[in-house]
């Protein structure tokens, strides 16, 4: 075999190897992206399935727990077309699932100020109303659901998050009340009712004024018992004070 013969063949081997080690790294190159995408898409998911079980019932709406578990089944639909694992498709036949249960809204507990029972709970819920407001408004860049839908969402959630606050400023009206006095806390429970009237269209509204309107007419009356005792504490000095007086003066 000639030189040139032998020089064509290493030629030819590194050719294949080249041939070869690009196939390889392409392969590669395309196992790893197609693992982004699915790191990325089951990181969506949960972000999805965090906010739809963490939220209260009684601040989620059907249109909200529809869009949320439309949402995942198109990403699982997703991961479905990177990787058939048949653990996939029954995470997608939950969903399905789900999404066929009645949706079941929360209550407001009768006679309570608030709905959440404390402030740690208020607190969670208005940080999960905020994190599903911005969800929301990422959705509404990507354009997979109705503009008008998502809009009305994001409404209702910042109503939601107002109705929080204010359930917030009630009991540290309840703290007030309990250390200084009913009287002390009425400017705040009278503040707080001004503006859940503005909240006519709430879910289950009424309920929470019913609870505040009694609890107002409960301390304007200690108030107004409080207000008595004082007029008449001060009636009774000045009548003892001109009693001296007058004592004084025919002595």
């Amino acid at each position: 075999m000639s030189p040139t013969q032998i020089g064509m063949l290493i030629l030819g081997g590194i050719l294949v190897m080249a041939v070869t080690a690009y196939i390889i790294q392409s392969i590669e190159t395309q196992r790893r992206e197609r693992r982004m995408k699915l790191l990325a898409l089951k990181d969506q998911i949960r972000r999805a399935d965090h906010l739809l079980g963490s939220l209260p019932a009684f601040y989620v709406t059907p249109d909200i727990r529809a869009v949320l578990i439309k949402y995942m089944e198109l990403r699982w639909q997703q991961v479905l077309e990177l990787d058939s694992n048949p653990i996939y498709k029954k995470e997608l036949d939950k969903l399905t699932e789900q999404a066929s249960t009645p949706f079941e809204p929360g209550q407001y507990p009768s006679g309570s100020l608030t709905y959440c029972s404390d402030r740690d709970t208020a607190r969670r819920s208005r940080a999960l109303l905020r994190e599903l407001a911005q969800f929301l408004t990422d959705l509404q860049k990507q354009q997979l659901f109705s503009q008008q839908t998502l809009n009305a969402m994001i409404k209702h959630i910042k109503l939601s998050y107002s109705r929080l606050t204010i359930e917030l400023e009630l009991m540290d009206a309840q703290t007030t009340e309990e250390l200084s006095g009913p009287q002390v806390a009425l400017h705040t429970y009278r503040s707080a009712m001004a503006r859940l009237q503005g909240f006519n269209s709430a879910y289950q509204i009424d309920a929470q004024i019913f609870a505040l309107s009694r609890k107002i007419e409960s301390c304007e009356k200690v108030a107004e018992e409080l207000r008595q005792q004082t007029e008449e504490e001060l009636r009774q000095r000045d009548e003892e004070a001109r009693e001296q007086e007058q004592r004084e003066r025919y002595r």
